[in-house]
């Protein structure tokens, strides 16, 4: 019985969390806290009072003396139509009212805001335990965007201040300690992050300051920030959701018996929003099993999936729809040796990661698994994309490192949720105004309707929806690349709540 790899199963926990957020991590310079240079404050501009237009002088009627009719007047020319008076010339189009610039919140100015990045830090994790998860500074590329966003008047003629501080993924100690910097230190409006699970709620519930990330949204940590949990990635519900209803359409699950997975305790909403929509389909549900929150304890963890793994296999599982962590339950049905069928509905499926190679999941195992779920596209797709392209262009013009590798999937992965996250910050302080507040920002982006990022095409964010992606896709392993690939084209949602 193939055990997986034994080097890293004491990284087991890591990986796990690791796997959530690869495909959207970027690396950063040595130092982890350094923040962008304060460029010099836009003025403001007044615009310009429209010039009177002169009215047309009335024509005056002189009375004409009258005469005696002669007895047989000689015909006389038709009379000449009276000259109309001169048009009064068109009123110039005024000039628009300028936006009133106030120092509204913490991190707003008259003359900057202060933003905030949350970033998974790639070198850390590669020099402590040997895992590559894409590299590049990540601090150069917000400073790029900052500077070129400001030369062109920046928001609403505000210069942007971006601070970046980076952190492990491990627990939730590090992640406190960047949400205490920039909020408490460096006194940022707005965070965009990449925190693991209820992290991204020290921004949101504790500090009372918008987060957009990169994932993360659900419907509880929705209610715990007060409507101040905005991302790029589709809302986690919608995402099991979506992908669920269309495995559905597709007659995926039909004749199997269905045992429900997921791990956390939080991921619970998942499974009670898709029971329902199985049951109406007409699909056998066997139940839904739980082996609760990993821990640091790899060996405990494994024992909890194995256990859970074999309950199921007795109840007469014969295909996992999987909530939670993608590799996880892969592992461990190839420690028990159970012959059975996976279907993801985790965004980790669409990342194309390495893991199955660093957890030495074996090809048998993985053929028999597929995913539904958001649509993230290919390094070829998002390479080809305008948005994503002006990115890079703004980013290589304005430093002088090493040329990205861009056949490198994490890196290219990484670079385009960076851009995503940073353009919807943008277009939601630009729609908030000159009195920017979490109040007005929140009321800006329920407010932005349909609009495109970098590489992700029809996003929207309503007052029911603060999650910009709508698409699911389906993804299938492909053992001579060792890795899941998209298979047609993506998906829409609508009709998901």
């Amino acid at each position: 019985m193939n055990r997986g790899s034994k080097t890293l199963r004491k990284w087991w926990w890591l990986l796990v969390a690791l796997a959530l957020v690869a495909a959207a991590c970027g690396g950063n310079d040595d130092d982890s806290s350094a923040d962008t240079a304060e460029p010099a404050a836009a003025q403001e501009q007044t615009a310009a009072p429209a010039e009177e237009t002169a009215e047309a002088p009335a024509e005056e009627t002189v009375e004409a003396p009258a005469e005696e009719p002669a007895e047989e007047p000689a015909e006389q020319p038709a009379d000449e139509p009276a000259d109309e008076p001169a048009e009064a010339p068109a009123e110039p189009t005024p000039a628009p009212t300028p936006v009133e610039l106030i120092a509204s919140y913490q991190g707003v100015t008259e003359t900057e805001i202060a933003v905030g990045v949350a970033a998974i830090d790639p070198v850390q994790i590669n020099e402590m335990f040997g895992i590559d998860i894409g590299i590049f500074p990540v601090q150069d590329l917000y400073a790029a965007l900052s500077e070129d966003l400001n030369e062109r008047g920046g928001i609403h003629g505000r210069n942007v201040v971006v601070h970046v501080i980076s952190f492990l993924p491990i627990g939730s100690t590090d992640s406190e300690r960047v949400c205490t910097e920039l909020i408490e230190d460096k006194k940022v409006f707005v965070v965009i992050g990449q925190f693991l699970e209820d992290n991204a709620l020290c921004i949101t519930e504790l500090h009372g300051h918008p987060y957009v990330g990169h994932f993360g949204e659900n419907t509880e940590r929705q209610e715990r920030s007060n409507g101040l949990f905005f991302a790029t990635e589709m809302k986690q519900t919608r995402m099991r959701v979506g992908g669920t209803a269309e495995m559905i359409r597709a007659g995926d699950l039909d004749g199997y018996n269905v045992g429900i997975y997921y791990e956390a305790p939080p991921d619970k909403e998942y499974a009670d929003a898709v029971e329902p929509l199985l049951e109406e389909a007409g699909i056998n549900v066997v139940g839904v099993y739980s082996p609760g929150s990993p821990t640091t304890d790899t060996v405990q963890n494994e024992q909890n999936t194995d256990n859970i793994s074999t309950r199921m296999e007795a109840d007469g599982v014969d295909l996992i729809l999987n909530l939670s962590n993608v590799y996880g339950i892969i592992g461990s049905v190839q420690r028990i040796g159970w012959e059975v069928r996976i279907a993801h509905t985790n965004g980790q499926a669409a990342d194309r990661l390495t893991i199955a190679d660093d957890q030495g999941l074996e090809d048998e195992y993985m053929a028999r698994t597929f995913a539904v779920t958001t649509n993230k596209p290919t390094s070829e797709e998002a390479l080809a994309d305008p948005g994503v392209q002006q990115c890079l262009a703004v980013f290589e013009e304005r430093t002088s490192n090493e040329p990205l590798d861009l056949t490198n999937d994490d890196i290219v992965n990484g670079i385009t949720n960076h851009c995503r996250a940073f353009a919807l910050t943008v277009k939601i302080l630009e729609a908030a105004g000159g009195n920017i507040t979490p109040e007005t920002f929140r009321a800006a982006a329920e407010g932005l309707g349909t609009f495109d990022l970098p590489a992700m095409i029809n996003a929207s964010i309503t007052a029911d929806k603060h999650s910009a992606g709508s698409l699911v896709r389906r993804y299938e392993y492909f053992p001579e690349v060792r890795t899941y690939l998209p298979v047609g084209d993506p998906i829409p949602t609508d009709s998901v709540e």
